[in-house]
């Protein structure tokens, strides 16, 4: 047979330290407040709650503005909405149009496929002056590191 961990006396011991610390009560409160009016909470956990509202205003008031938006979601949910008539026509539209993105993404294909011939030979041109800029840079650095350690032996 099992045996149920806790019973009046740790339940009594819980309260009391929650009453001796709002801070802690209305902590150990809020998270389930959106619940229960929605039933969506055990009729013990529910009744600690309505207890704890009935002694502390700013959570009686954090449970009013649940309520609040509960009522009205649930009204909005009772009306129906129906979109504009010309909302699908502006959507294709825009749809259609082609977006910067895009029209960057067709040129950046055509050099790297082939279809722009120039402009891949433009771009092969600048990347070899570059790296010959580099490969100039890092022989000058090394040579004057070298001529600097014959000069001056260590």
């Amino acid at each position: 047979m099992k045996t149920r961990r806790g019973g009046a006396a740790d339940r009594q011991a819980a309260a009391e330290r929650l009453a001796a610390e709002p801070d802690a009560a209305c902590a150990a409160v809020r998270p389930d407040l959106p619940g229960l009016d929605g039933h969506e909470l055990s009729t013990r956990r529910a009744t600690e709650l309505r207890a704890h509202l009935a002694d502390c205003p700013s959570c009686a008031a954090v449970a009013a503005g649940h309520r609040s938006v509960r009522r009205t979601l649930a009204e909005l949910a009772s009306h129906p909405v129906s979109p504009p008539a010309d909302l699908l026509p502006a959507l294709l539209e825009q749809a259609r149009a082609p977006s910067p993105r895009a029209k960057v993404a067709v040129y950046g294909r055509g050099v790297l496929s082939g279809a722009r011939p120039g402009v891949a030979a433009a771009s092969a041109g600048v990347g070899a002056v570059a790296a010959a800029g580099l490969g100039v840079l890092a022989w000058r650095a090394l040579r004057s590191r070298r001529v600097a350690a014959v000069v001056e032996p260590a």
